[in-house]
């Protein structure tokens, strides 16, 4: 007990004839410039807010992504992004301009579709998606067949 005592005596000492603990009370003086900046980063971020009217909102369309962000975002499941990204990898290497001339597929999910034709890469990935699903239930479905028959 007396060690304890020795050692919490010595470090509250030791602080004290530094002024390190009476440095740190903040006063009047002190908080009010913590105020103002702190008041100021408010201001900074509600101005943000008004500026970038899509910040918070579930408006996809004019958010700049990737077509592998989207479809993240989309799926919003990684197994299913892992599997989807894959897929996409092997069938066109997630280019948009792909063209198969042999099967006429193209695009990112290498449909077979006019549609993809003029689509967007975003537009393309949601019609892959809503392809997969509807098809094989699942990206891991599409998946699962294209490694069993090389193709979806």
């Amino acid at each position: 007990m007396k060690r304890h005592t020795a050692l919490t005596s010595t470090y509250v000492n030791e602080f004290d004839t530094h002024g390190t603990l009476t440095a740190q009370s903040l006063s009047k003086a002190h908080r009010d410039p913590l105020r103002r900046v702190g008041r100021g980063v408010l201001v900074a971020i509600g101005i943000a807010l008004c500026i970038m009217p899509d910040a918070g909102s579930s408006n996809m369309s004019n958010i700049e992504m990737t077509p592998k962000q989207y479809a993240y975002y989309s799926l919003n499941d990684l197994k299913e992004y892992k599997c989807l990204a894959s897929l996409y990898g092997k069938e066109s290497a997630w280019n948009y301009n792909a063209y198969n001339a042999s099967s006429g597929a193209t695009g990112i999910p290498q449909g077979k579709s006019i549609y993809l034709l003029t689509a967007t890469p975003r537009e393309q990935v949601q019609w892959g998606i809503d392809y997969n699903l509807n098809r094989y239930g699942s990206m891991c479905g599409a998946w699962a067949h294209w490694l069993r028959y090389g193709w979806h």
